[in-house]
């Protein structure tokens, strides 16, 4: 599987395991929006494949929408600065969300 499918499908489960008790919280809805999400992201970075990046890019974007506790610590938008060095902080941010979902070894 594909490493930016691995990603949106580990953090869907995620969110299924937490929502156990009342598992119609979190439907297949959910993975889609994720792949939805990724692939918009590509398309606003002028790609035509989805990438690593896209997906986590998802996860964020879904944890900065949602009351969730899946991937703790993932950087709240709307109280931050832009970064100085975006791609130092899209890294680190990648490493997070990685290391959260359990995901460490895709990491290049």
């Amino acid at each position: 599987m594909p490493v930016n499918e691995q990603v949106l499908t580990r953090y869907y489960r995620m969110q299924r395991q937490r929502d156990s008790l009342n598992a119609a919280r979190t439907t297949i809805c959910l993975l889609e929006s994720l792949i939805w999400l990724a692939q918009t992201h590509t398309r606003l970075m002028f790609r035509n494949k989805v990438l690593l990046a896209d997906s986590v890019m998802a996860v964020v974007l879904m944890e900065s929408t949602m009351s969730s506790a899946s991937v703790p610590g993932v950087v709240d938008t709307l109280h931050t600065t832009l970064p100085e060095n975006s791609d130092l902080f899209y890294k680190e941010l990648e490493k997070l969300v990685l290391r959260r979902l359990g995901l460490v070894h895709l990491r290049k």
